[in-house]
């Protein structure tokens, strides 16, 4: 997937970029969407053990019950009904030694247009010895003038089992929307016993619309995604991966290395972006069904 600025990658834990300069106050700049999440799991049996829950602001979690063949799984809520300028989310998600969860969000989240600040959300999760975690959130959707900065750093121990995901819409087609301008800065950073495995920078800034029909950036898309399995059993999953991606209804490759195995899905709207998600997620769940909250 291109990218439409590099950016230089070091081997530490970064802080949040610094918010624009030169943006206009308005009489909403105090009007603020915080919210903040402390979870941590343990083992347990049938459902979802904790060690540590805080929930705070607009943001909450829930713990619904699961199938047989499901594992426990909590749910992220943001009761704002959405995030725009200014708004900033803090996740922190500990998965315990031998610890077994998804998280996942109850519905895809909408980022608004910006009249001032960036909108910030933070993630930072931490897979202990023998833990199998899964990081399931659901789309974002990216309206025009939106500006969003978001972070992501995870820390695996060294037979850690991490699968995460991040899917962006950039406007709602059945609604013909499109993000002409605005701002996406997206971030990941992965290590593994402590030593850096990934990095990755997406600055997509400015035109989006324009810069995503260019054929090095989007050729044309409007949803994209990123799939990262990071675990021993992840080169034995590339070739499945492949194959199952020969379905895909938009654009869709597969790499292994290091340790990982990565999808990255291009589409031209949401439900084709879906469609493909779930056959990447199908393979590198070996045939779990999906949190239910992703049918509702």
């Amino acid at each position: 997937m291109g990218q439409a600025k590099a950016t230089n990658v070091i081997a530490v834990e970064e802080p949040l970029p610094a918010a624009p300069l030169g943006l206009r106050r308005t009489p909403y700049s105090a009007v603020r969407s915080c919210g903040e999440i402390r979870l941590g799991f343990r083992p347990g049996a049938g459902s979802a053990a904790i060690d540590e829950a805080y929930q705070g602001g607009c943001l909450r979690v829930r713990l619904p019950r699961v199938g047989r063949h499901e594992n426990p799984c909590a749910v992220l809520l943001n009761t704002s009904g959405g995030l725009t300028g200014g708004d900033s989310i803090t996740q922190r998600i500990a998965w315990g030694e031998r610890s077994i969860a998804t998280v996942t969000s109850q519905a895809a989240e909408k980022i608004y247009r910006a009249l001032d600040l960036p909108t910030t959300i933070d993630t930072r999760l931490n897979v202990a010895v023998g833990a199998q975690a899964e990081w399931l959130p659901q789309e974002s959707i990216i309206f025009d003038r939106a500006r969003l900065v978001r972070d992501m750093q995870v820390r695996l121990a060294s037979d850690a089992d991490f699968l995460g995901i991040e899917a962006v819409v950039l406007g709602r087609t059945a609604m013909d929307e499109r993000v002409e301008t605005g701002s996406l800065i997206d971030r990941w950073r992965i290590w593994r016993d402590d030593r850096l495995v990934y990095a990755d920078a997406l600055n997509l800034s400015g035109p989006i619309d324009a810069l995503m029909r260019r054929p090095a950036v989007g050729a044309g898309a409007r949803a994209m995604a990123l799939v990262i399995l990071a675990a021993p059993r992840a080169a034995a999953m590339i070739d499945p991966l492949r194959v199952a991606l020969r379905d895909a209804r938009g654009q869709a490759a597969a790499s292994s290395w290091n340790g990982m195995t990565m999808a990255r899905l291009l589409a031209p709207d949401g439900a084709v972006l879906r469609h493909d998600l779930l056959l990447a997620l199908g393979v590198l769940r070996e045939g779990r069904p999906m949190p239910r909250v992703w049918s509702c």
